[in-house]
């Protein structure tokens, strides 16, 4: 009952929109994500920081997709459409987008004269 279950479950759920959900949450934790292709083997795939030690990657074949978690793995029997090809392509360039506008935060802060000026423990009592 339980696998029962289990099939019914994987059969409904739209993995598509899971993973471009999954992808929209670690933007919004400014997390690394990347995101690769390969035209000869008709691989996609997306790769999501946890933290340092762990991450979440996502393989789409032509027949499957797979998800790898730091303690788990998931096969799912998969036949992408032309409507997911097409949202997955636009998912790559939002991820592009979004790594080159870190980039360009990141590079921006550097570079700035903003520098936080650490309070030496002897100037405490000078504060007040």
């Amino acid at each position: 009952m339980k696998n029962k279950l289990k099939k019914t479950i994987m059969e409904k759920t739209n993995w598509i929109e899971k993973i471009k959900e999954a992808v929209r949450v670690a933007m919004n934790k400014g997390k690394h994500i990347d995101t690769y292709y390969d035209d000869d083997l008709d691989i996609r795939g997306f790769c999501i920081e946890v933290d340092d030690d762990s991450s979440i990657s996502i393989d789409l074949f032509k027949g499957a997709i797979i998800i790898y978690t730091r303690n788990g793995y998931l096969h799912i029997n998969y036949n992408l459409t032309d409507r997911d090809k097409l949202e997955l392509q636009a998912l790559a360039l939002s991820i592009k987008e979004y790594k080159e506008d870190m980039a360009i935060s990141e590079f921006e802060e550097f570079i700035s004269d903003k520098k936080e000026e650490i309070t030496d423990i002897d100037n405490l009592d000078d504060d007040e």
